[in-house]
């Protein structure tokens, strides 16, 4: 498990999932004030994120194309049992639990932060992924933070997994990050 820095503001996501075996972290300047971006970021559909909706779609077999239009925050990555966890003025969580990986499903019954949090994955995993903004010299910096708790039988099934879709992640984060950007200078 990496060991986790402290950092200056402790995050929502630092009270939410401080323990985790995968980390992945993307940031973008945004020449806007902190306030346009904390909205945008609570308002940016997912339809604005072009490259992260395809490639969405085609991970989720089209599920998410089928979906009305809804911000990023609230479909995550197309997941089926994505919820949000938490928000703050400059930050919002969402999270998951379950085996994204073929032939793997959601944990049922995981619908809240509660359950969330007391879910311990066995052959599953655990993710939550923040979304954040906070002020910089330059304007503001909005960042994308997805930790994973793996459970001990899931290893070998999503090191697998994650070897083939990280990539991808990334790049659907990069859009999300670039869409949330257009629209807080909009």
């Amino acid at each position: 498990m990496p060991a986790a820095a402290t950092p200056v503001v402790p995050t929502l996501l630092d009270s939410l999932l401080a323990g985790y075996d995968e980390q992945t972290m993307q940031g973008r300047a945004v020449a806007a004030p902190l306030e346009a971006v904390a909205s945008a970021i609570r308002d940016t559909p997912l339809d604005q994120a072009r490259l992260a909706r395809l490639l969405i779609e085609v991970r989720t077999l089209g599920r998410v194309g089928r979906r009305r239009a809804a911000p990023l925050v609230e479909v995550g990555d197309g997941e089926r049992g994505v919820i949000t966890l938490g928000t703050t003025a400059t930050e919002v969580v969402f999270g998951f639990v379950g085996r994204p990986w073929p032939g793997g499903d959601p944990v049922v019954g995981v619908t809240d932060t509660e359950t969330w949090r007391a879910y311990e994955p066995a052959d599953a995993v655990k993710v939550a992924v923040s979304v954040r903004c906070a002020a910089a010299s330059y304007g503001t910096l909005l960042v994308t933070e997805t930790r994973i708790q793996i459970g001990p039988l899931a290893r070998r099934p999503f090191g697998r997994y994650w070897l083939l879709v990280r990539p991808g992640s990334d790049l659907v984060r990069a859009s999300m990050l670039r869409a949330i950007g257009r629209r807080a200078t909009a």
